[in-house]
């Protein structure tokens, strides 16, 4: 028996919409960036999540996962926004808390399902990965490509951790492809810039032709039963 108030979750859309409603607020519509997982991340997060955690604590981690990655694409827009102008300024302020928005809720979710274990590991994963942030930051010699693969292996890192497969080269190289097309494609909607459009472009048919080499029919796991129908029609 389901506990009272328990949200029974079944496709892609509800979750998606039930993610929306819980970090839904005026400042966030109007002044953020959308940097939520679109439907298709939170959507293998749960199933890949589900298949090491039972149904309630998957549903709890999946949200505070979508949290933290949230947040996480959020503090990388706060530099973009740090000019004098005053609507620019405000801006920045709010890209700044809004990060901090999505990391309580993702302690929230968590705390609802008495999930202590999480909460280190999630701590000690954003550790590493603002540390990896930072280095990528300071480091100018990085090429295009370069950068954005790091991008991608910080896009990974904690979903990894947590289903426990960051030791499995195949799973590893699958996911942060996918993660990484996620993200030329969310970069592609906001720019405007003709050239970096183009090199945008170039790197998603890369990204792409890549995460189908990886594909094994004959593995039938959740990542490639996912990425079979996306990729593949």
């Amino acid at each position: 028996m389901r506990d009272k108030g328990a949200v029974d979750i079944s496709t892609a859309t509800e979750l998606k919409q039930h993610f929306d409603q819980l970090v839904q607020h005026d400042y966030l519509q109007q002044y953020i960036d959308d940097t939520r997982p679109d439907q298709d991340e939170l959507w293998l997060a749960y199933q890949l999540i589900r298949e090491v955690e039972p149904e309630e604590r998957a549903l709890a981690i999946s949200l505070a996962w979508g949290f933290v990655h949230a947040g996480v694409m959020i503090h990388d827009l706060v530099s973009l926004h740090n000019e004098d102008d005053d609507r620019l300024k405000k801006r920045r302020q709010l890209n700044v808390l809004a990060g901090d928005f999505y990391s309580a809720r993702y302690y929230q979710s968590l705390a609802g399902v008495n999930a202590v274990d999480m909460v280190e590991l999630f701590g000690s994963t954003l550790q590493e990965i603002y540390e990896l942030k930072m280095a990528h930051y300071m480091d100018k010699s990085l090429t295009v490509e370069v950068l954005y693969d790091q991008k991608a292996t910080v896009d990974a890192l904690l979903l990894l951790r947590i289903i426990q497969k960051e030791t499995d080269e195949a799973y590893v190289k699958r996911l942060e492809r996918f993660f990484l097309t996620k993200r030329v494609k969310r970069e592609l909607q906001a720019t405007v810039d003709k050239e970096t459009i183009n090199v945008l472009q170039k790197k998603l048919v890369q990204t792409e032709q890549s995460l189908k080499s990886f594909l094994n029919s004959q593995r039938n796991d959740i990542l490639d039963q996912f990425f079979y129908g996306r990729l593949t029609t």
